[in-house]
């Protein structure tokens, strides 16, 4: 593994904070010895490569891509179901130009990816919040609200969600869907965790339900392999796929990541790749389950907590209702940050919330931030 130091960095490890707010992987963790080990002969590059190439991404990239998800999905995938993108934000960022009209509404479950709701408002959406339940958004909520807005399309994060790590059933997956066949309404489904489940794999994408449904299932390598890359892709089917293959983006400059993709594809070749994600979920599956057993240890019955399944993330709530963004402050003087509740939602709810996580740090550094976690909260 490689030296953090030696990494530039789009946000630095501070020396004199241990920053849980952050959701990024540990710089150590990112396998640059996998990249340095390919030969020119395992690149297979092509004119398709160099050249502005195909608008959905090169085909044996997606062919090689499509066959990797439909083992890990356990789904059948065709690579004509795939766009690539330069990872999951621009690929939110396509849908948004795509779906954008005049006082568009978009819906959102509260809480939600954070970033997600700063990249809704910059484009100029109303954003409404729908509440969750503990399998996720509230399916009466959800279609009051599309009856009411008549939105753009509603977003949700249906695996190890961000913030919460709640994981959609099976059943809510079915019913979500079917709620957006029968309203026609989009669907866009932000599934960058799907694939980093510590144990047990959880229900298929969105996408894969219903074909002929409007679903959107966005997938990236930026939490599964490295961010860096800027690679992701987008399964689809249908109209909303032509609409986003043939977007003046892609007709004019080409299908992106040509490079970058072929990279990739040659490490999913060689199923390093593979053994790389292993490695990454049972990592962060110790160092889960390491702040969750802290935590629980530092507040007790102070706070509610669910042992995370997969993903980046653990939510804590204190049921006391005690103000955690207004201690944000003072966590940091004691060199410590977290995440306030209130900065995932829309509705500036859930301030006796705040999401932690437990990728970006080593296990003896969690230990050390649930101390001083304790100091600032108890």
């Amino acid at each position: 593994m490689t030296n953090s130091a030696k990494i530039p960095l789009q946000v630095a490890r501070p020396n004199h904070l241990i920053d849980l707010a952050v959701g990024h992987p540990d710089p150590d963790l990112l396998p640059v010895e996998l990249f340095n080990s390919l030969s020119p002969e395992q690149l297979s590059f092509g004119y398709q490569n160099l050249a502005y190439g195909e608008q959905a991404g090169a085909e044996p990239f997606r062919q090689m891509l499509a066959a990797w998800l439909a083992e890990d999905y356990g789904q059948p995938i065709k690579a004509d179901e795939l766009l690539v993108t330069n990872g999951s934000s621009n690929a939110l960022d396509m849908i948004c130009s795509l779906l954008r009209e005049s006082d568009a509404t978009v819906l959102v479950e509260d809480p939600c990816y954070f970033i997600a709701l700063k990249l809704f408002k910059a484009r100029g959406f109303n954003v409404v919040a729908v509440p969750m339940d503990e399998e996720g958004i509230e399916l009466q909520a959800l279609e009051q609200a599309i009856e009411q807005y008549n939105p753009a399309f509603i977003y949700t994060i249906p695996t190890f969600h961000n913030p919460t790590g709640i994981t959609q059933s099976d059943n809510r997956r079915r019913a979500l869907v079917k709620l957006a066949a029968d309203k026609q309404c989009v669907l866009v489904a932000d599934e960058v965790y799907q694939s980093l489940y510590f144990d047990q794999k959880p229900p298929a994408p969105l996408a894969c339900y219903n074909r002929d449904a409007p679903v959107l299932s966005i997938g990236s390598f930026s939490k599964i392999l490295a961010p860096g890359l800027r690679l992701g892709w987008i399964q689809a089917s249908g109209e909303l796929l032509y609409k986003l293959t043939n977007s003046a983006l892609l007709f004019s400059g080409g299908g992106l990541a040509p490079v970058t993709s072929a990279l990739v594809g040659a490490l999913i070749a060689k199923g390093e790749f593979q053994n790389n994600l292993a490695h990454l979920r049972q990592t962060y599956a110790a160092r889960s389950e390491l702040l969750y057993d802290g935590l629980v240890s530092t507040f007790g019955d102070q706070i509610q907590i669910k042992k995370p399944e997969g993903g980046y993330f653990l939510w804590a709530h204190f049921v006391d209702g005690r103000d955690v963004a207004a201690k944000r402050d003072q966590a940091r003087e004691l060199s410590v940050n977290y995440l306030p509740g209130n900065l995932c939602s829309a509705t500036g709810q859930f301030r006796s919330s705040m999401r932690l996580c437990f990728a970006w740090y080593p296990e003896q550094q969690l230990i050390t931030a649930c101390e001083r976690l304790g100091e600032v909260l108890t």
